[in-house]
This record gives structure tokens, C-alpha cells and sequence, in this order.
């Protein structure tokens, strides 16, 4: 099995190839025909040339010699060629006449009063002179074709092995991307298609390894946040199989707050792996969300007061929408609940949506403690929890209202994000878009 670079060097090989013996081919066949013309130009100026002087001879001498064995010097011709008088009687020359010689007229005083005959060359190359010149053409472009041929198959290794440099090296970590290393990265300096595909390849190794550190984040989280109230429950039963602790109505509410918590955080966990996935299910309606939140705000007011908590909420007019009542009442209760947990006793808590334009503006703010900047962003990621102040594990949270709130708003085409509350805590705003 050939690699793509011997094919790819086979390939600009043969094609450097055909085009230097083909434009070698032409070359000397251009050549050829151009010089058989130039000596054939040549052969009848020289032709021409003799033809004038034979006139001058006959005119010199008041005619042509008779009964002469020998030419006088005047007419000496060379032995390709025959001078014939006006009868076709050969005068000079030891060329015999045939239908092979081509014949050019000798004129004296206007009128002809001979023939120069003469054989045609087939052959350009007929004397020493010119063989030798054609052998030295033959060399120079022998010489010529082979460095040309050289220079074609050094140039194609070069070419193949620059293309496919990059395609090696896209597979080499393509190979390392399948067996779970994504740290590598490749070198992005070309501009071109290949280029492109490496800074593509570059990016999808980002976003892998940023996967499978959030996966791996996400199942020790996720192991962490089951394993605390398993741990308590299994210490409050067996305190209570052992007899230390007695089981009053006291130890049996703890121990059904741990399970209606831990009940909490699989209902959370399966919600958002939904919604991840997306299969979470949602009945799309025509309804009014004033009322939902006038719902919620009622159901979560002895939450508040019991944390001493001072709530306020107003919906006012009518607030159409298109979205899924459970899944926004799920919405609002995870807001409102981040707030009862993560707002200090004494603070206050203010929910507000009101319709602007062609969307619905809900507003939950809430006092100190307040969440740092550069953590604003990542409160709507999995399990992830502000460490300042009291918004941590403390307070019983499973991080995962939040990533679940996000999913549900943009599930209704909305946006969520966060930001600083002028009460000194932290400021939830959501926009979705109103039903006309």
C-alpha cells in the first residue's frame, strides 16, 4: 500500500515527466523544421545566384561554347547541378538529366536561353558541417532534457512532501485525539486550505479536551454532591439502629430533609441530562407568565420569612408568552431558591418582569452576599458555586439551578445572565420573547 506522498511524487513525477520530453519533442521538431527551411532559403538564393552569373557568362562570351570537353572556368558548376542550352543540351555540369531535377531559367537580353538544373536535397543535413551541427543541437538538448527531468522530480519530492507534511501531521494527532490525548496541538502558520484545517483540527482538540475536563469535573461533582447526603444519612440510621440518637420526630424530619435534598439533586441531575441531550420534553402554550409569577411568589413566601428574608414581587399587567408552564415554574422555583439559600437572613429579595417592546424582561435581585466578577459567567455551569461569602455548599445547593435555568430559557428562545444587584447581592435577568 503506497502512502500518499509516493503517490502524490509519482504523480507530479510523471506529469513534470511528459511535460519536459514533450516540450523537448517540440523543441526539436520546431527546431528541424525552422533550420530545413533557413538551408532550403539559402539553396535558392545560392541557386539564384548562379543563375545570374551563367546570364552574365552567356552575354560575356556572345553565347555558350560548343563541342568543349572541358568547361571553360566560367562554367564550372558543382556536380548536383547541369547547365542546358536552349536545345537541352548539356553544356556543363555532370548531373544527367532526369524527372528528378528541378530546373531554373537563364535569361540574357529578356529572354531565356538556358536551364540551370539542379537536384533538390532531400536531406538537409548533407555535408560534414552540418551533421556536426545537428549533433551538437542533439547534445545540448539531451543535456538540457536531463537537468530539466532532474529539476522536475527534485521539485516534486519537495512539493509532495510540503503538501503532505501537514496531512502527516493531522493524523498523527488525529491517532493521539483517539486514544484520549487532546494537550497536542498543530502548527497553524500556512495560509491555506490546510492551513484552515489545521487551525480547525486545532480547534476541535480545544474542545475535546475542554469536554472531557468538564466530564471528568462533572462526575467528580456529581459524585461529591451524592456522597454528602448519603454520608448523613447513613450516619443519622445508624445512630439510630445502635440506639445513640432515639428516633423522635426531631431525627425522622432530619433525616426526610436529607432525601427530599438528595431527592432534589437526582431530579436536577436527570432534568439537565435531559436538557443537555435534548429530549427534555416541552408542551409549548399560550399562557400568562404574570400569573406563574404571582404563583411562585406565593409558594415560596414562608421560605422566605422563615429566612427572614424580606420579598417583594410585581408582574404587573398581563405578560403573554408562548412557552411550557411546568418548565417555567420550574424556571422561577430554581431562582427563587437560589436566592432563599444564598441570601444573608435579614436581606431582601425583589422580582420584578415587566413587557418591553417584543420581549418580556424578569428581573430577580437579591442582597449580600454578592458574587465576584469573574465568576458571574460560570454560575450557570454545572455544580459550580461561588466560593465568597455564603453562597458555597454551606446552604445545601446543588449548583445545578442555574445550568437548568439557563437550558430552560434558551429552550423558549430566550437569554439569562447575571450581573452585580444595586441590593448588594446578585441580579438575574431574563428576556423571552412575548406572544402578540
Amino acid at each position: 500500500m503506497h502512502s500518499i506522498r509516493t503517490r502524490l511524487f509519482l504523480v507530479l513525477s510523471a506529469t513534470g515527466m511528459f511535460l519536459v520530453l514533450a516540450a523537448a519533442a517540440l523543441y526539436q521538431f520546431s527546431f528541424e523544421h525552422a533550420l530545413q527551411d533557413y538551408l532550403e532559403k539559402r539553396e535558392r538564393h545560392r541557386l539564384t545566384e548562379f543563375s545570374e552569373r551563367l546570364s552574365e557568362y552567356y552575354q560575356n562570351a556572345g553565347g555558350w561554347p560548343a563541342g568543349a570537353e572541358t568547361p571553360p572556368p566560367g562554367l564550372r558548376v558543382p556536380r548536383h547541378m547541369v547547365v542546358l542550352d536552349e536545345q537541352q543540351r548539356p553544356i556543363a555540369g555532370a548531373l544527367t538529366p532526369s524527372a528528378e531535377i528541378s530546373y531554373l531559367p537563364i535569361e540574357a537580353s529578356g529572354r531565356i536561353v538556358g536551364q540551370l538544373g539542379y537536384r533538390p536535397r532531400s536531406d538537409v543535413f548533407t555535408d560534414g558541417i552540418d551533421r556536426s551541427f545537428q549533433a551538437r543541437q542533439w547534445h545540448t538538448l539531451l543535456l538540457t532534457t536531463c537537468i530539466a527531468l532532474l529539476v522536475a522530480l527534485l521539485g516534486s519530492w519537495i512539493i509532495s512532501r510540503y503538501l503532505v507534511q501537514p496531512l502527516t501531521a493531522i493524523a498523527a494527532l488525529s491517532r493521539r485525539m483517539a486514544n484520549g490525548d487532546y494537550s497536542r496541538r498543530l502548527d497553524t502558520q500556512r495560509r491555506d486550505e490546510l492551513g484552515a484545517l489545521s487551525r480547525d483540527i486545532n480547534h476541535l482538540a480545544a474542545n475535546l479536551e475542554d469536554a472531557a475536563l468538564a466530564r471528568d469535573r462533572w462526575l467528580a461533582d456529581i459524585s461529591h454532591e451524592l456522597r454528602t447526603p448519603l454520608a448523613i444519612l447513613q450516619g443519622e440510621i445508624e445512630a439510630l439502629v445502635d440506639g445513640i440518637r432515639p428516633a423522635d420526630p426531631k431525627r425522622l424530619a432530619s433525616l426526610h430533609h436529607e432525601i427530599l435534598h438528595l431527592r432534589r439533586l437526582i431530579d436536577d441531575l436527570h432534568d439537565l441530562a435531559l436538557a443537555d441531550a435534548g429530549t427534555l420534553r416541552y408542551r409549548m402554550a399560550s399562557l400568562d407568565l404574570a400569573e406563574l409569577i404571582a404563583e411562585q411568589a406565593a409558594v415560596f413566601r414562608d421560605s422566605f420569612r422563615q429566612r427572614e428574608l424580606t420579598f417583594q414581587a410585581h408582574a404587573g399587567t398581563p405578560l403573554p408568552i408562548n412557552g411550557d408552564a411546568t418548565r417555567l415554574r420550574q424556571l422561577l422555583a430554581n431562582l427563587l431558591h437560589n436566592s432563599t439559600k444564598y441570601t444573608d437572613p435579614g436581606g431582601q429579595v425583589r422580582l420584578a418582569a415587566q413587557r418591553n417592546g417584543t420581549e418580556i424582561e424578569l428581573t430577580l435581585d437579591d442582597s449580600a452576599p454578592g458574587v465576584p466578577e469573574d465568576a458571574l459567567e460560570r454560575l450557570f455551569d454545572h455544580l459550580f458555586r461561588s466560593e465568597s461569602a455564603s453562597r458555597n455548599r454551606g446552604f445545601g445547593g446543588s449548583g445545578l439551578g442555574l445550568a437548568l435555568a439557563r437550558r430552560i430559557v434558551e429552550a423558549h428562545d430566550g437569554q439569562i445572565s447575571a450581573s452585580a444587584s444595586p441590593l448588594g447581592g446578585l441580579r438575574i435577568s431574563v428576556r423571552l420573547p412575548a406572544s402578540r
